[in-house]
């Protein structure tokens, strides 16, 4: 053979070899990643991926069963894998639950073939958490989807395991109901073992969509209603996300009864109240309502409390403005969104919301203002810029105006001469005939419009 040829074989042959050797070296040095970069990358990535980077080698398959890998979990169950007699999440279950600190349950099933085994899968879960886990947190999400479709002693299991699963936890420290939907039995059943099982550790609590409003006996279920906890049971909790329901107003009800009994106990370090209420599916007739002597009480046991309001409506009526909004209410963040019809003639005028304000003294602690606002108006600026020179501590004014409104003009030109000094973010969406200002605020800002509506958003230099 030519010995040009066998040269060049040879040097092929080392060439081929170099490489091999290279990318073996490469993948040795991938394999010996050290555990805490490999556990980030795990952090990064879907379970489905996490499954796949575990099977490249020996080293990221170990570093698949870390605990850090497990500490956060999300149970959401796809169609395919609820349609499975034996789900291969299920396996993951049991084998890691144990790491498990931060736990999501969500429905995801709305089949109705799918909801026995759906149902199954769930209880199975929480079965498994209730006996092989300590949490930290964990958020129950959108059982609304299907715990209205069934049948009694489903969903009484169901409901039964929650509280059981409740019962077995010593350090939650965050729960979450969201669009869930209990029956008031169930709920009491629920916040009865939170308060007696997580009552040091439990410092963040959410009921958004918690209670069923259908429940048309609750006034007369006197033997649940007496099993209610009163807010001050759970003496660590910082913050408190809650719909303006039953619930919510008898746990405070309850409290304003023994107020001096309570602050003589304990220390209560409660700092924030988010109120939720939407007029479309909450009808205030329903309740008692909280009076301003409530709201006093609850600053003599808060002391550093801060209420967000966020209210929805779809009448606006006065009966309710005063419901909800009254003096000794430390509302730092208004959400007010009026969603009436804009050829509406019942409920008040804009003018009529500032002057309450006024009165209940929401001026001195308001932070943050969101109004949305679906009626035309007239002169706004008279009444609007009275109550913003009052607010001392306002610092974010959004306004959202649908309908042909007049005075925007007066308003922003006031800010060239005399703006709240505390305010620090402007934004104001209007209908473009409502707003022809050209004057250049102070601050960084931008203009944005169309052929509907125009929106000045400005930041002020602090």
């Amino acid at each position: 053979m030519d010995t040009t040829l066998l040269l060049i074989d040879e040097i092929l042959a080392k060439t081929l070899a170099s490489n091999e050797k290279e990318e073996y070296e490469k993948q040795g040095k991938w394999s010996e990643l050290p555990s805490l970069p490999l556990e980030k990358i795990y952090s990064f990535l879907r379970r489905e991926d996490q499954v796949n980077m575990s099977l490249v080698c020996h080293s990221w398959s170990e570093g698949y069963g870390s605990p850090s890998v497990w500490k956060t979990f999300r149970f959401a169950l796809t169609k395919t894998q609820v349609s499975l007699d034996a789900c291969p999440v299920m396996k993951l279950v049991h084998k890691y639950s144990s790491m498990f600190r931060h736990v999501e349950i969500e429905s995801t099933c709305v089949y109705i073939w799918l909801m026995k085994k759906s149902c199954r899968h769930l209880v199975e879960f929480l079965q498994i958490l209730t006996s092989k886990t300590q949490l930290t947190s964990v958020k129950f999400l959108y059982f609304a989807n299907f715990l209205w479709r069934l049948d009694k002693p489903t969903y009484n299991n169901i409901c039964r395991q929650i509280v059981v699963f409740l019962a077995s936890q010593r350090h939650l420290k965050r729960v979450e109901f969201y669009l869930c939907f209990f029956n008031f039995q169930e709920c009491v059943e629920i916040l009865q073992k939170l308060t007696e099982n997580s009552r040091e550790s439990l410092t963040h609590l959410k009921l958004q969509n918690f209670l069923r409003d259908e429940n048309e006996n609750i006034e007369l279920d006197t033997n649940a209603a007496q099993k209610l906890p009163m807010l001050a049971d759970l003496p660590s909790l910082r913050t408190l996300e809650t719909d303006y329901s039953f619930i919510f107003e008898n746990m405070v009800a309850r409290q304003s009864a023994v107020v001096e009994t309570v602050k003589n106990c304990q220390t209560l370090v409660l700092s924030k109240l988010v109120l939720y209420y939407c007029s479309e599916y909450t009808n205030i007739e329903d309740f008692r309502g909280l009076t301003s002597t409530d709201w006093g009480f609850l600053k003599q046991l808060y002391p550093d409390l801060q209420v967000e309001l966020i209210l929805t409506t779809y009448s606006a009526t006065r009966r309710e403005l005063e419901f909800f909004i009254v003096p000794n209410m430390p509302i730092t963040r208004l959400d007010y969104m009026d969603e009436r019809n804009e050829n509406s003639e019942t409920g008040i005028v804009i003018s009529e919301l500032f002057v309450h304000l006024l009165s209940c003294q929401t001026n001195d602690h308001l932070v943050t203002l969101r109004l949305v606002w679906q009626k035309p108006i007239e002169h706004l600026s008279s009444t609007f810029i009275p109550f913003l020179q009052a607010c001392k501590k306002l610092k974010c004014m959004k306004l959202f105006i649908t309908s042909p409104t007049s005075g925007i003009d007066v308003l922003l030109e006031s800010w060239l001469e005399n703006r709240p000094e505390s305010l620090e973010k402007v934004i104001i969406d209007v209908p473009n005939e409502s707003c022809q200002c050209t004057a250049n605020l102070p601050g960084e800002g931008k203009t944005v419009s169309n052929d509907r509506f125009v929106c000045v958003e400005t930041l002020f230099p602090t």
